[in-house]
Parts: structure tokens; C-alpha cells; sequence
């Protein structure tokens, strides 16, 4: 699938055509809501329009090469996860905030390697240590072709798994723990729910976990990939 962005300082008019010169004719828009629609005029556009908002009468499926317009981080993902869609340009797009833990357009710009078609360039979030994405790998099973870890015991692995290589002084990036879990196609919301694990993590939140579901020795052997 295509992908690319037009960065948040570029202004709206410029991106928006820029975004719709690359989508080529099977471009479609997608907003997250009403206000912005109305607000921008992209009803008046010509151009097939869905709505994230199921409140909005513009409610619908993203398809074709969408046009994503002032989506956050979960409604690109939502996008990236419609069938149907063959390509998502991102305008408005943004990159890290000098607010810790807030989300931002960066891990899926760096994961899927993003065409910057416009604005200030988003810098690829540096990789995750090799302990922690050997074990995202290791872990891929649990969360690939599901919904995420809503699942209590897939969670409780992941939870597990990373409290064991944050004690033994590996460093949980939020961001690029989420940009190894989308390269590796964990299903459904899991890549959002990594991140936010490890941003409880690191803020000192004791999550529960079962410490019989993963065996030591698979531990040692991750946490022996970042020596």
C-alpha cells in the first residue's frame, strides 16, 4: 500500500491539493468529524467524503487512496486497517510534542516509511534496543489477527515481558516499541495498546501479570539479544 504526508506546517489549501495530486483518481477524503468538513468546505470539493464520526451523516468506510484529513494517530490506524483502501496520504500530519506520551503521527511515518510530500520533514523515531524488538518479534503470535490485547492473557505476556527487560535496564520507548509492533502486523488496536503499556510502565504503574505464561528461559534469551 502507498503511504505518504503532508506535514502540519504546510497550509491546509496547498496540502490538501498536494495530498489530492498524489491519491491520482481513486482519491477519496476522509475527516474525523462534521466541524472540520463543514469548516474546511471538503463537501464542496467534488470528491468522495467519509466521516470517522458515526454521529456524522458523512458516517462511513474509508476506501480507495484516501485522503486523511486532520486524523489523529488511532483514526490512521483505523484507516490502515479498513479493507478496501489502497493507499492514505495523512494531511496535517504531525510529529513529537514537547509533551511526554502524547500521541503523534511519527511512529507511522517511521514504521511504513511515509512519502513527505509537503511541510516540515517528521524525523524516523530511532529503533527500539535489539532485547526489546526481538522480543516483540517473539510475542507477534499472540497479537497478530486479533483485536489486540483485549485479551487478559495475551496482555498479561506483554505486560510480563517488558517488566522483565525494563528491570534488567532496557529502555522502553513508547514510540518505538509501537513502531515495531506495526512492522511486525500485530492485529487490531495492539499497537496502540504496547504503547501504553510501556508509557504506564515507565510512569511507575504496577500492571498485573501471570509470571507462569512465559518461561524464563525465553526471557533470558530477549533480553540476550541487546548484549
Amino acid at each position: 500500500m502507498r503511504r505518504a504526508y503532508v506535514e502540519s506546517h504546510e497550509p491546509f489549501t496547498e496540502a490538501l491539493r498536494l495530498a489530492l495530486r498524489w491519491a491520482g483518481d481513486t482519491a477519496t477524503i476522509h475527516a474525523p468529524d462534521t466541524g472540520s468538513i463543514k469548516e474546511n468546505r471538503l463537501d464542496q470539493l467534488g470528491v468522495p467524503l467519509t466521516c470517522a464520526s458515526p454521529r456524522s451523516k458523512f458516517h462511513g468506510r474509508p476506501q480507495g487512496t484516501v485522503v486523511g484529513t486532520f486524523l489523529n494517530l488511532k483514526e490512521v490506524l483505523e484507516v490502515e486497517r479498513a479493507s478496501g483502501v489502497d493507499g492514505l496520504v495523512v494531511v496535517q500530519a504531525h510529529g513529537p510534542s514537547r509533551f511526554p506520551g502524547v500521541s503523534h503521527h511519527g511512529p507511522w511515518v517511521t514504521a511504513f516509511g511515509a512519502e513527505h510530500l509537503g511541510g516540515q520533514e517528521i524525523a524516523a523515531i530511532a529503533a527500539a534496543e535489539p532485547a526489546l524488538r526481538a522480543a516483540i518479534r517473539g510475542l507477534t503470535g499472540l497479537a497478530v489477527g486479533n483485536q489486540g490485547l483485549l485479551d487478559n492473557r495475551e496482555r498479561s505476556v506483554v505486560i510480563h515481558a517488558l517488566t522483565f527487560l525494563r528491570s534488567r535496564g532496557f529502555a522502553l520507548d513508547p514510540d518505538a516499541l509501537m513502531v515495531e509492533a506495526l512492522r511486525n502486523e500485530w492485529g487490531g488496536t495492539g499497537p496502540e495498546d504496547l504503547r501504553q503499556i510501556a508509557i504506564d510502565l515507565n510512569k511507575g504503574t504496577q500492571l498485573r501479570f501471570d509470571k507462569g505464561r512465559l518461561r524464563p528461559e525465553r526471557l533470558e534469551e530477549w533480553a540476550a539479544a541487546g548484549t
